[in-house]
């Protein structure tokens, strides 16, 4: 079997340096990295790779998914295989286009060892062009209104602050953030502060480490 040929886009580079080695160990052909869309795009369409891994974030500009689109629009059959720390990509921007069908979502606290990405990686390569295969389904248990209502708690917004940004009433919010804590297992307790607890939650989500 041929070596399957990637390209690697991260804009961190110890991370960039990381992912590169591992796979080059794995056996994969790491014939291209990059840290931006621009400079992923160019490199792709010269070297020509069957697989994308793509760091869902990378920084100011395109997001990973606005750059997957590119590329499957210059190569049809690339495979793409995110590698996020986001839990769920609604995180990172609301209005995140739609993952390309065939595309792998895989969170890095989830990767216990090179082998999952290997599998992963391996399994993207199979994507071809007019299959039927729908766009990836990121199980999440929240719901739009949930992840909004958390990324603006996170940012230290008032219930009446949040509730002016969604366009909704105040009491519509507190129930929001009572049924988020539900499902968090937070119990109310005057002694500490719901709202902290959940956007500690959040970061956890991001996969920031946030102690305090």
């Amino acid at each position: 079997m041929n070596q399957l040929k990637l390209i690697v886009v991260e804009d961190d580079d110890f991370t960039l340096f990381t992912l590169s080695a591992t796979l080059k160990a794995s056996g994969f052909d790491v014939v291209a990295e990059a840290k931006n869309a621009g400079e992923a795009v160019s490199k792709s369409l010269e070297k020509r790779p069957d697989v994308a891994l793509l760091d869902l974030d990378l920084g100011i500009g395109p997001t990973g998914v606005d750059l997957s689109i590119a590329l499957r629009k210059k190569l049809p059959n690339i495979g793409i295989v995110f590698l996020t720390s986001y839990k769920d990509p609604r995180l990172l921007r609301s209005s995140l286009p739609e993952l390309p069908a065939g595309s792998i979502f895989l969170v890095k606290q989830d990767i216990t060892d090179s082998s999952l990405l290997e599998i992963k990686v391996r399994e993207a390569a199979l994507y071809k062009i007019g299959n039927k295969d729908k766009s990836p389904v990121i199980e999440s248990e929240f719901t739009d209104s949930q992840i909004e209502t958390l990324k603006l708690l996170a940012e230290g917004l008032s219930n009446g602050e949040i509730a002016k940004r969604r366009f909704v009433t105040e009491k519509a919010i507190e129930v929001t953030i009572a049924r988020l804590a539900k499902k968090f297992d937070i119990p109310y307790d005057a002694a500490s502060n719901q709202r902290v607890v959940l956007a500690k939650k959040v970061f956890e989500l991001m996969g920031i480490k946030h102690d305090k």
